[in-house]
C-alpha cells in the first residue's frame, strides 16, 4: 500500500501539465486589445497598385497581403470569428487565442479569392462583408467591368471552404454611388436624404437592410432574424451620432451588437469598434505599426 501514492500522483501532475499547456495556448490572460483589419480586393495587376486616383486603389497587391499574412503567422497572431469578437467587446466570458486578429474583406470583389490559399497557408479565416446588390450582379466594376463582384455561388464556395464567415455589408442599393438631383451634394444611399421626409427616408434604408438580410439568410441558410455579430457600414458613413444622420447610426446600433468603422471612429460609442483600412502603398513597416493602435482596445468599463 505505501507504494500505491506516487501512482496516483503521476496523473494529477500530467493532467496539471496538460491543462497549463490548454491554458497557454488559448492566451492565458484576456486580451486588452483585439486588432481589426479590412481589405477589399487583392490584385497582381502592377496597373492599379499606384496612385490614389488610379482606379483599384483599395486593392492590395497579392504579394504585399503574402508578406502581411506571414508576418502575423511568425508574430504569433491567430484569427478569431465575429462572434468570439462581439463577446470580447461586452466581456462576455470566452476563450481567446493567444494575440487574436479579426482579419475582414468588404464588399465580395472576385479577386479576394486570391486571399484563400494564403489563408490556407497560415489557417487563418477571414470575414467577407456582404453587399446584396453586389452579389446579385446588379453592379460592375469601377469603370463598369463585368464580374468584379461574386456571385452568391461563388461565396457560398469561400464560406464552404472554412476560410471565410459572411457577415452583412449592404442590400441592393445600400452600397450605390446615387446620383439625385433633390441632392447634388450626397451620393450615397445610406445617409442622403434626397429631399425625402423623415418617414420616407427611414423607410428605404429599412427596406435596403431588409432585403440584403433576407437575401444573405436565404443564400446562406442561415437562420431567420439572424442579422450577423458584426456590421461594417459602406462608405464608412454615419459612423457617430454626429454624423448627417443621427437617426442611422441609432438604428444600425439598435440592429448590429458590433458596427465597424475606419476613419470616423472617435471611441464615442462602445457598439462601434474600429478597424485598420490595408490598402496600396502601405507596405510592410506601415502594417506593423497599425497593429499597435489604442483604438483596438476594448471599450472602458467592459
Amino acid at each position: 500500500m505505501a507504494r500505491s501514492a506516487p501512482a496516483r500522483v503521476a496523473p494529477v501532475l500530467t493532467m496539471f501539465v496538460v491543462l497549463s499547456g490548454l491554458l497557454a495556448s488559448c492566451g492565458g490572460e484576456e486580451a486588452e486589445a483585439v486588432p481589426v483589419l479590412a481589405y477589399h480586393g487583392v490584385t497582381t495587376d502592377p496597373a492599379v497598385v499606384g496612385l490614389p486616383s488610379v482606379p483599384g486603389f483599395f486593392d492590395v497587391r497579392l504579394t504585399a497581403f503574402e508578406e502581411q499574412m506571414a508576418y502575423l503567422h511568425d508574430a504569433g497572431f491567430h484569427t478569431i470569428t465575429p462572434s468570439q469578437y462581439r463577446k470580447w467587446v461586452y466581456g462576455e466570458e470566452e476563450s481567446l487565442p493567444a494575440k487574436p486578429i479579426l482579419l475582414t474583406f468588404d464588399d465580395g470583389q472576385t479577386s479576394a479569392q486570391l486571399a484563400t490559399p494564403v489563408l490556407d497557408r497560415y489557417e487563418f479565416q477571414a470575414v467577407m462583408y456582404v453587399a446584396s446588390g453586389f452579389a446579385d450582379g446588379s453592379f460592375g466594376g469601377p469603370n463598369g467591368e463585368p464580374g468584379w463582384y461574386l456571385s452568391w455561388d461563388q461565396l457560398e464556395d469561400m464560406r464552404a471552404s472554412g476560410r471565410w464567415i459572411v457577415q452583412f455589408h449592404a442590400g441592393p442599393m445600400g452600397h450605390a454611388y446615387v446620383d439625385d438631383p433633390a441632392d447634388p451634394t450626397c451620393h450615397r444611399f445610406y445617409p442622403c436624404r434626397f429631399g425625402e421626409d423623415d418617414a420616407t427616408y427611414q423607410a428605404r434604408v429599412k427596406s435596403d437592410v431588409a432585403q440584403g438580410l433576407g437575401a444573405m439568410r436565404t443564400a446562406f441558410d442561415l437562420p431567420d432574424g439572424w442579422s450577423g455579430s458584426t456590421f461594417a457600414i459602406p462608405w464608412d458613413d454615419a459612423g457617430t451620432a454626429e454624423a448627417t444622420e443621427a437617426w442611422l447610426s441609432a438604428y444600425f446600433a439598435e440592429l448590429f451588437p458590433v458596427v465597424f468603422v475606419q476613419d470616423s471612429y472617435d471611441g464615442g460609442d462602445d457598439n462601434q469598434r474600429f478597424r485598420f483600412e490595408i490598402h496600396n502603398p502601405h507596405d510592410l513597416e506601415q502594417f506593423e505599426s497599425a497593429l499597435d493602435s489604442p483604438n483596438f482596445a476594448r471599450p472602458d468599463g467592459r
